[in-house]
């Protein structure tokens, strides 16, 4: 652990330890929120740079994409304080559907916390727009958190999770291991567990009394550094913690063109979405093809059948994504 004067320490009771969870999968709304941190700095270059000249080259082209990204960016500034209404606990793992419940925040508490982030910044907000909590300030938000993970996330999506579930079956070997305190001694380098505390270098002092709530762990792969939890003590506690990384993962799958007179146009496009992993379940992928639930149902068992894609269950949702055979057959086509 280093040796950063200021700390994070999280108080945990016997039962907080008992309702110590982990999440089931990689969440968008957090890799939105942190790798928009990620492009505003330039830690992790060996890892990252790649990805940022990717995002750049995309976004940054002066017209209606940039302006999203600019935004954002002031929606989600690189500092000690960021709005935790971008991301609920509760959020679905389908992008298209978390940010849906993003844009359900009641207005009192979206104008609540963009007044702290004023604070923090200590100018005066321009995002005054979204605090009116109007329906075409949300349509606005909605559309820039799409546009902005479909550019800068979904097309290393599949990569993204895989990383992320390398991560939670390891935490999960700790658990199962030693439990709940081996689990939160596997956080390290930058947390210290000395029960009942976990400490954890922060930017600022601050103490978080979990009382019998518990906490989540969300592995992510765009924290980098060290942990991040929720501004609001009175939330569902949330401790966000960085991965491990493997060089060359910024490099797009590559988009089908010869695969239809194979497979048919619509399973074809249905192949690409799950290995772009911009959507990720059943519902969310029919959105995007436009067909309805069970035609994409349907899909999903041929290329099942044949191998080129996988699902499982994870809590209330089928997750899908790409096989080896599935994205070999991409790569050659």
């Amino acid at each position: 652990m280093s040796k950063n004067s200021t700390k994070l320490r999280i108080y945990f009771s016997s039962d907080d330890l008992m309702r110590l969870r982990l999440a089931n999968s990689a969440n968008p709304l957090w890799e939105t929120v942190n790798s928009l941190h990620m492009l505003q700095h330039r830690q992790g270059a060996l890892f990252f740079d790649e990805w940022r000249e990717a995002v750049h080259r995309t976004l940054l082209d002066g017209g209606p994409r940039e302006r999203t990204l600019r935004l954002l960016l002031a929606l989600v500034p690189y500092g000690n304080y960021c709005p935790d209404f971008l991301t609920p606990t509760d959020a679905d793992p389908d992008p298209d559907l978390g940010i849906e419940s993003v844009l359900t925040t009641p207005v009192t508490r979206i104008r609540q916390e963009l007044g702290t982030l004023a604070d923090h910044a200590r100018s005066p907000s321009p995002l005054g727009w979204l605090a009116s909590g109007e329906a075409g300030s949300m349509r606005l938000l909605g559309g820039a958190l799409r546009t902005y993970h479909r550019a800068a996330l979904a097309p290393f999506w599949t990569r993204i999770r895989a990383r992320v579930h390398a991560d939670l079956a390891h935490r999960s070997r700790a658990l199962r291991g030693g439990g709940s305190e081996a689990l939160l001694a596997s956080l390290g380098p930058t947390a210290l567990w000395r029960s009942p505390v976990l400490e954890i270098d922060y930017p600022f002092d601050r103490e978080l009394h979990l009382q019998g709530r518990g906490l989540l762990l969300v592995p992510s792969f765009f924290c980098w550094g060290r942990p991040v939890a929720l501004a609001d003590p009175g939330l569902p506690p949330v401790l966000v913690h960085p991965i491990e990384h493997s060089l060359g993962w910024a490099r797009p799958v590559p988009r089908s063109t010869g695969l239809a007179p194979l497979l048919g146009p619509t399973r074809s496009r249905l192949l690409e979405l799950v290995a772009e992993g911009g959507v990720c379940t059943t519902t969310g992928l029919a959105r995007r093809l436009t067909v309805s639930p069970a035609t994409a149902s349907k899909h999903l068992n041929v290329l099942r059948e044949a191998h080129l894609v996988q699902s499982r269950q994870e809590g209330r949702y089928v997750l899908h994504s790409v096989t080896g055979l599935g994205l070999g057959l991409l790569r050659r086509s």
